[in-house]
């Protein structure tokens, strides 16, 4: 089946040249689906007549029989016509009902099933995103036609969709060459030029002709209503020029800005050199492109590219060199050679000296090239596979150096995740989400089978909840606009005015709104600010908007809107007898230790559930679990008094915690800050045990200090608690931060001045440095770390830390049994801690 794509330069001629295609394909013969890839709908109205419905007016979820509802005959025999349509001007993604319309052609084998022969696709002239590329990214076009002028604009619009072409060759796509729809003969020399230098060919040349312009006051294609015409016979020639094009040996290639240039300033490209010359200086994806090399994938750790040289190509492997095997050409710290049924003979020595000119760049430099920005997300096992590569190399992207390691997720030496400091979410506040609803369900942070449990450990974290995702309506106050296909193709204000509507509504009279613009429709920018201040109104509640979704953060804004209205709804109470002496404001999962450190010290506090307000306001004293944007603007503005201790960790810390709070309450504590007899017995037994147990630290020098509470460790003050019950402390840094870590050490409190500094240089002397000494831990933010149990450790983190004095002694009697099970041999025998 011929299956032919049109681009160019929208006005440039494609639909006419399209439409023209296929009446004379359906003359010779086959049954044409001309389907049209423009939101204007106007590529069949030559052949229907009229404007035909759009796939998109009839929805886009509506599958095969929507699709087939869309298909019209025409007025000429043997085409069938399609538009895929789009949303009204101005809203709406229409390169999304393309990317629809398209799946389901291609789902349901459309084109197939009804036996088609040839189908023609005329694309939006000005491909402005990956959506208008959709029959190239669906793979359902075969030879691609690019349309072109003699002006200089057309030229430069093609030059970029030889590369758009390219990207998606895998796909089966390949440019067939040039339709040249010129005024003058000087068009027709530039656009065979540029044909020339950018290894492609002219297909057919269009002339002017007055035959066009009367059959398009008709509605009608040139070909059908003067088949005489020289524009006709043109056509024909193009028609087949373009069904005996065969896929070049070599694709075509983007000129580069100074061809451009050259091309457009003298009528001819430069003449590019036999042979590839150094190109040190050019950034690296340029280089690569100049000697030859395109991508194609990652396989593994190696670099998949397609290259081309004057004698031969084929696809061609690069490896980083501590894993190029036998027979593969060594350059730099990679290695390269030819793939399976390459051109291995007679192009060797060429692709070698391709490979020479670029040999300055490092192999992570080719991956950057190629891969630009990674993904924060990658491989935590510890070896060097291509992924981590690949994250290591993206995450390096802004002047080859990381800006902020700690946010590379696949780095081998990344044990601590960056925590992020929370803010209050005020009881009442009604937060919207304007996202799909599918988005919601990629989470499953809290549950046992997470990869981080960072948000399981401090005062506000939160235990193992079900094994399964968050749901889209998680409270009656948190609720999704439940974005869909539909309003990314048609236009999203309407739903979100419904949904700012029925959020205020609930919030009520003095309420408050957090309104957060997700993702998807972030693609779509559509105006959403008329939306929140029609839904505003009156100023019967506030609206705070935000891009992405933020609850659990909050700058200065949105913290003074919380804060105010907490404040409103206090204020709302009036006078209010103080009935206890503390309300632990924002407590998590540890909230009943907390309290059983308060009952033991004889203070009361205000239990949980009720109404959260209430509790505050008949308190003495508002406890924090952390420091906090919102809940000290809000206490002050209504007066009450409020304190944030240090987090009551370990013997010391908690007797210090309490100090805290009866000092705020303007009370001594006395014996009562004082851990209990037995309770002190039992944490001094088991620090006598924990002598020769170490906890071992790999981190960076600025993460050092912030491991003793902060975000860090979700504020849990972990090297305070492990130097109080006797654990040697050991710091594992990459060399390259000797100087920051050494400096880091020296700053250590006087408590934990006895830590030790011990520093790597790859991943084979971290799992020495890991797996030397006795009896130890391992911190890491990666359950059952893979790298600790290679070594024969166990791994920890501050999920496994309790507050209080009860909770020391437990913390403590956990971490030694941790420390003192021999992970490999008792795992082996099928065990259990």
């Amino acid at each position: 089946m011929q299956s032919i794509v049109f681009f160019g330069k929208g006005g440039i001629g494609k639909s006419t040249i399209a439409s023209n295609v296929s009446v004379l394909l359906a003359a010779e013969g086959a049954k044409v689906l001309h389907v049209g890839c423009d939101p204007k709908g106007d590529s069949t109205l030559s052949l229907a007549g009229r404007r035909i419905p759009h796939f998109a007016e009839g929805g886009v979820f509506s599958g095969e029989a929507a699709l087939r509802a869309s298909i019209h005959p025409s007025l000429f025999p043997g085409i069938s016509c399609v538009e895929a349509g789009g949303p009204q001007a101005g809203v709406g993604c229409a390169g999304a009902g393309i990317g629809a319309m398209l799946d389901i052609m291609k789902e349901f084998s459309v084109l197939e099933k009804d036996g088609y022969g040839a189908a023609v696709f005329d694309v939006l002239g000005d491909v402005v995103c990956g959506g208008f590329a959709a029959p190239l990214r669906r793979g359902l076009a075969g030879k691609a036609v690019i349309v072109v002028s003699e002006e200089l604009l057309s030229i430069y619009a093609a030059n970029k969709l030889v590369g758009m072409i390219n990207n998606y060759s895998r796909n089966g796509v390949w440019l067939a060459g040039l339709a040249v729809n010129a005024k003058d003969p000087r068009g027709v020399r530039l656009a065979e030029a540029f044909a020339a230098a950018a290894r492609t060919r002219v297909l057919g040349v269009i002339p002017r002709d007055p035959a066009v312009a009367r059959a398009e006051s008709m509605r009608k294609p040139v070909a059908a209503c003067e088949p005489g015409s020289p524009a006709s016979a043109a056509l024909a020639r193009l028609v087949a020029a373009i069904r005996a094009a065969k896929r070049p040996a070599r694709p075509p290639e983007m000129l580069g800005d100074e061809e451009l240039q050259q091309l457009f300033s003298s009528g001819r490209a430069a003449k590019r050199q036999a042979g590839p010359s150094r190109a040190e200086g050019l950034p690296p994806a340029e280089a690569l492109r100049r000697a030859g090399f395109q991508l194609k994938g990652l396989s593994g750790d190696q670099v998949v590219c397609s290259w081309t040289g004057l004698r031969g190509s084929g696809d061609v492997y690069i490896a980083p060199l501590d894993s190029a095997r036998e027979g593969m050409a060594r350059f730099s710290d990679w290695a390269v050679c030819f793939g399976p049924g390459g051109d291995g003979s007679s192009a060797r020595e060429e692709l070698e000296a391709s490979a020479a000119a670029v040999s300055f760049l490092k192999f992570e430099e080719i991956i950057r090239a190629f891969g630009g920005r990674a993904e924060a997300a990658g491989q935590a096992d510890g070896g060097s596979t291509g992924w981590n590569r690949f994250v290591r190399a993206g995450a390096a992207e802004a002047g080859g150096r990381v800006a902020d390691s700690e946010l590379e997720l696949g780095q081998w030496s990344s044990f601590i995740l960056p925590g992020a400091e929370e803010a209050y979410v005020p009881p009442g506040t009604v937060l919207l989400e304007h996202g799909d609803e599918e988005c919601r369900f990629s989470s499953c942070e809290q549950t046992p089978l997470s990869a981080y449990q960072k948000a399981r450990g401090g005062l506000t974290g939160g235990v193992a909840g079900p094994s399964g995702p968050a749901l889209p309506k998680e409270t009656e106050l948190l609720f999704s606009t439940g974005f869909t296909y539909a309003e990314a193709v048609k236009g999203d204000s309407a739903k979100v005015e419904r949904s700012l509507a029925a959020a205020a509504q609930l919030a009520g009279r003095g309420g408050l709104v957090e309104f957060y613009n997700t993702c998807s429709p972030m693609l779509l920018a559509t105006d959403l600010a008329p939306c929140v201040e029609k839904a505003a109104a009156g100023g019967a509640v506030e609206i705070v908007r935000e891009n992405f979704n933020t609850f659990n953060s909050a700058g200065p804004e949105k913290a003074r809107a919380r804060a105010a209205y907490m404040a409103r709804r206090l204020h709302a109470l009036g006078k209010t007898a103080r009935r206890y002496d503390v309300n632990l404001a924002w407590q998590g999962a540890s909230r009943s230790a907390v309290e059983e450190l308060l009952s033991g010290a004889g203070l009361s506090f205000a239990p949980a559930g009720g109404d959260p307000y209430s509790a505050m306001a008949a308190s003495a004293l508002q406890v924090l679990p952390a420091p906090d944007p919102v809940c000290p603007q809000a206490f002050d503005a209504a007066g009450l008094k409020w304190a944030s201790p240090p987090a009551p960790y370990g013997l010391a810390g908690s007797r210090l915690w309490l100090e805290c709070v009866f000092k705020a309450l303007g009370r001594k504590p006395g014996r009562r800050a004082a851990p209990p007899a037995d309770t002190a017995r039992d944490y001094a037994r088991l620090a006598a045990g924990s002598a020769g147990c170490s906890a071992i630290f790999v981190c960076e020098g600025r993460q050092l200090a912030r491991l003793d509470g902060g975000a860090l460790t979700c504020g849990v003050p972990v090297l305070s608690f492990l130097a109080e019950a006797g654990f040697s402390l050991f710091f594992l840094a990459h060399e390259k931060g000797a100087a920051e870590a050494r400096a880091a050490l020296r700053a250590l409190p006087a408590n934990l001045r006895g830590a030790r500094l011990r520093f790597f240089r790859d991943p084979a002397g971290l799992r020495r440095l890991l797996a030397a000494g006795g009896p130890g831990l391992v911190y890491s933010d990666i359950p059952l770390d893979p790298r600790a149990a290679a070594a024969g450790r166990t791994s920890f983190s501050s999920a496994q830390f309790s507050p209080g004095f009860a909770g020391a002694v437990a913390t403590l009697d956990l971490l030694l049994r941790f420390c003192r099970w021999d992970f490999n041999a008792k795992y082996i025998a099928g065990k259990d801690l």
